[in-house]
């Protein structure tokens, strides 16, 4: 076994079936009689349904039966719902039916069982969570998170006054390339500036200058890309795009330029811009482009820009080559990054909600597991390392940029800390009694995910929209709309 995952389906050596919820706690799944949380060293699983050596994960079933609340008296009733199981298959037949719905194999494995368990008890789980320090959590599962959410590594290539700085700022805004900042940029190889945010590096060439022959040029651009591509593992460091800049008022396509084009850069990521293409006649585009189709360049790869009306021309076509041409790893990025189609950022920031459930129900699965016996309301706490985790992953899922986290990201997590005291939680809301059991810990988790991502949502789309951003608070009235509206959906 390589990896064990939340909600994997276990057997041990009496063909018992559990749940595995973390390396202490087993849901076990007896013969008769409810559901019930064993230690590791208890349940003694010797086996694990698993893919290629990673444990096949019940996580969604699972959550899907802590939000029923319904209770199950035995092991057919359990396993006929996590498992969406056919009235008559038990025994041997339900290890075969498994494997045959979920394309898994019964793998031998062990779980390191912790010397004792004392570590369990509620004193001393009370003084783990006193010295827990969630803002430095936080911060390493933040920087964690973002690392998962590539941004793409432009190379843009050309002659000298070839309008390749006009065709960075009409792509991606004066933002990135301010005017006064051309030629100035930080320089990472020879030859080449490095202009780069959270979501795009750009490099700029800065052409064949006077004096330097074809050949040192090309020799220069051949050498930048073995730097680039030569770690063949580190595929985050390499040219993912190329857009070569022709200056179209030059009328003139060089064996220079058709050199690099075609044997210098993979045909699979580069596409020719010719600049200033308001200056030019039509008898001059058809008889450029002859050109490269002649040189066997497809007549898609090839776009007429100019940065007149703001880059109108030409540039929304390049731009939306690009998303498709684009590894999928660093398309969002790159959408985030360009400035041209308002709507498609902001179509993103709402794509990113499929995402954003996903976190939230395994932060919700993972919650339940805490509970699946019930703790007492004074140990509530126990469920913010799972809160923190959470919202660290909504906030680099929604880029949230380091002045966010620091001042309100970070005060925010204060607040939601806060209220998990037991007198803070039974305050604010009083329908919990005096014990979290696992319904309860699944919609405490479920309702605040659900509300830190409707606040993360909206402070995105203010940064697309260019409006001041909202205020992290935490209101508690509307996470009580959160917390009953969660409620009412797992009771359907």
């Amino acid at each position: 076994m390589n990896k064990m995952r939340f909600g994997a389906l276990l057997l041990n050596a009496k063909n018992q079936l559990g749940l595995y919820l973390s390396h202490r706690v087993v849901l076990a799944l007896p013969e008769d009689g409810c559901p019930q949380a064993l230690s590791q060293a208890e349940f003694a699983a010797n086996r694990v349904f698993a893919f290629q050596a990673v444990a096949y994960p019940f996580a969604e079933s699972l959550l899907k039966a802590l939000q029923t609340k319904q209770i199950f008296h035995n092991n057919k009733e359990t396993t006929k719902f996590l498992l969406d199981l056919p009235e008559n298959v038990k025994g041997n037949d339900l290890y075969m039916h498994i494997k045959q719905k979920y394309n898994v194999e019964l793998e031998d494995f062990s779980i390191r069982v912790p010397k004792s368990d004392k570590k369990t008890n509620p004193e001393q789980w009370s003084r783990h969570m006193q010295d827990y320090d969630y803002q430095n959590e936080f911060l390493k599962k933040f920087e964690a998170e973002k690392k998962l959410y590539k941004r793409p590594n432009i190379l843009v290539c050309g002659y000298t006054g070839s309008g390749k700085t006009s065709l960075i700022q009409a792509m991606l805004g004066e933002d990135l390339v301010p005017s006064e900042a051309i030629g100035v940029g930080q320089p990472k190889t020879m030859g080449y500036d490095c202009y780069e945010n959270n979501m795009v590096r750009i490099f700029d060439s800065r052409g064949l200058e006077l004096g330097e022959t074809e050949e040192e040029f090309l020799d220069q651009t051949k050498s930048f890309l073995r730097e680039r591509q030569a770690d063949l593992n580190n595929v985050d460091e390499h040219i993912h795009l190329v857009w070569y800049t022709i200056q179209g008022s030059g009328a003139r396509v060089t064996k220079c330029d058709l050199e690099l084009i075609k044997n210098i850069f993979s045909e699979q990521n580069v596409l020719i811009a010719f600049t200033k293409a308001d200056l030019m006649r039509n008898s001059q585009r058809e008889s450029m482009k002859q050109v490269l189709l002649e040189a066997g360049i497809d007549t898609d790869r090839i776009f007429f820009t100019s940065d007149i009306e703001g880059g109108s021309q030409g540039c929304m076509e390049l731009m939306h080559k690009s998303l498709e041409m684009l590894p999928e790893a660093y398309k969002d990025a790159f959408i985030e990054a360009q400035r041209l189609a308002l709507e498609l950022r902001i179509r993103a920031v709402y794509d990113k909600a499929k995402k954003a459930k996903s976190i939230i129900a395994t932060a919700t699965a993972a919650a339940g597991g805490i509970g699946a016996t019930p703790i007492p309301l004074s140990d509530a706490a126990l469920l913010i390392p799972i809160q923190v985790t959470m919202i660290a992953s909504l906030a680099a899922l929604y880029g949230l940029r380091e002045e966010a986290v620091k001042q309100a990201a970070l005060p925010f997590l204060a607040k939601v800390a806060g209220i998990f005291a037991a007198t803070s939680l039974l305050k604010l809301l009083p329908v919990l009694g005096s014990a979290v059991n696992a319904a309860v810990a699944a919609s405490i988790t479920g309702a605040m995910g659900l509300y830190v991502k409707n606040n993360f949502e909206q402070y995105a789309l203010a940064k697309v929209k260019g409006e001041p951003t909202p205020e992290f608070s935490f209101n508690a009235e509307l996470f009580k709309q959160f917390f009953n509206e969660y409620e009412k959906k797992s009771l359907n």
